[in-house]
């Protein structure tokens, strides 16, 4: 008795550190239907991604792509292309949807080209982005078969720009794995782990320390709430080229001593069930998986009123939605919730709904994986 080929995909980032567009490929490959896909990885050779990847048995294919144009990375995509018979090429994020379709072109493999916008940020309106990157998504449209946008907002400001098409686009949201979260260990030996009293009014922020994630909006917010809360303590979770910034910035405002910087960490299911409340105050997101996570692990969650965002959050419903850059409004949210603990629990419980409801790591990989096959099939006829 015969049995099917698998389709053979290759999903492909730029940046194996720990982020979201990282715990998304993770997600995909581990939760895919492994007797109807064989799924290999491109990205950097060390990282949080190619390190849990290997661990999960999930091929590692180590590969160099940055932003500026290299002869070298153009060979060694193809050279990647022309080595392996891959069925399926995944693209995620800006850098390796650039270098990945091209690849695939000048390779001449005839492989379906899937790219995934894991936030369209260069359409924000709280930053400034270089405007050529609209006109190269734009260009590359015609080298791709399927685009996949992680939220409503992204889908309709590509349309809006002109960067997908409605006829080639689908809109996936992300998934995580809820159990992970939902398993709560003992928040007393956590917090005693990191020194921190079990009576503490904990607030946690996960991201990378950037620009984007508006921690420093935090840290001014905080300060009101340390002046009203003593006991009040912030944990700030991730690494970034802000770091010495946002920790001058803390001892300028005289709260160094109640703000923890802990680093990026690979355990944040078990620090968030030590947090009471999570706040996230960026300028621009896509679906921040940050969000999925406090709200699978039952945590009240505040956060800025913005794109993608506003996807998943309805304020007063399931969270707390603040005005970006506004560490006023933000302080009182973060003051309301310490102050109303039946607000936090109403809140988390309905966020916990949402999420389990909506972002589940099997369910979002059968869908990619349905399109996986739709797409490979019509190439065939």
């Amino acid at each position: 008795m015969s049995t099917m080929k698998k389709i053979r995909i290759l999903e492909m980032i730029d940046d194996a550190s720990i982020g979201g567009g990282q715990v998304h490929v993770l997600m995909l490959a581990k939760y895919l239907d492994r007797n109807a896909f064989e799924v290999c990885i491109a990205c950097e050779e060390q990282g949080f991604l190619a390190d849990e990847a290997r661990k999960s048995g999930i091929e590692v294919i180590p590969v160099f792509m940055d932003n500026r144009i290299r002869l070298k990375t153009i060979r060694e995509v193809t050279r990647i292309f022309r080595a392996s018979d891959f069925d399926v090429l995944h693209t995620h994020g800006g850098t390796s949807g650039f270098w990945g379709r091209i690849g695939a072109f000048v390779a001449r493999r005839p492989m379906v080209r899937i790219h995934s916008y894991h936030g369209m940020h260069y359409l924000s309106k709280n930053h400034v982005f270089p405007r050529h990157l609209r006109v190269i998504d734009q260009a590359l449209l015609c080298l791709t078969d399927k685009v996949i946008c992680v939220c409503p907002s992204d889908y309709r400001k590509g349309l809006a720009a002109g960067i997908i098409k409605e006829r080639n686009s689908v809109i996936i949201p992300y998934g995580i794995e809820l159990e992970r979260f939902q398993h709560r260990r003992e928040r007393k030996m956590i917090r005693a782990q990191y020194g921190m009293d079990e009576s503490a009014l904990l607030f946690g922020n996960v991201g990378r320390l950037h620009v984007q994630k508006g921690q420093s909006y935090l840290l001014e917010a905080f300060q009101a709430v340390r002046n009203k809360h003593p006991h009040a303590r912030l944990w700030i979770i991730g690494e970034g080229e802000l770091k010495y910034e946002l920790e001058k910035l803390t001892r300028d405002l005289g709260i160094s001593d109640s703000v923890h910087f802990l680093g990026a960490r690979t355990n944040v299911h078990e620090l968030l069930s030590a947090i009471d409340v999570f706040v996230l105050p960026s300028l621009w997101e896509g679906q921040p998986i940050s969000i999925l996570e406090a709200g699978a692990g039952g945590k009240p969650v505040i956060a800025t009123n913005i794109d993608g965002i506003a996807d998943i959050l309805i304020d007063g419903e399931n969270a707390l939605l603040v005005p970006v850059k506004d560490p006023d409004i933000l302080g009182a949210a973060m003051m309301r919730l310490a102050e109303d603990a039946g607000l936090r629990d109403h809140l988390s419980a309905s966020l916990k709904t949402t999420i389990s409801d909506n972002f589940a790591a099997e369910n979002m990989a059968k869908r990619i994986g349905d399109l996986y096959q739709e797409a490979c099939n019509k190439r065939t006829i």
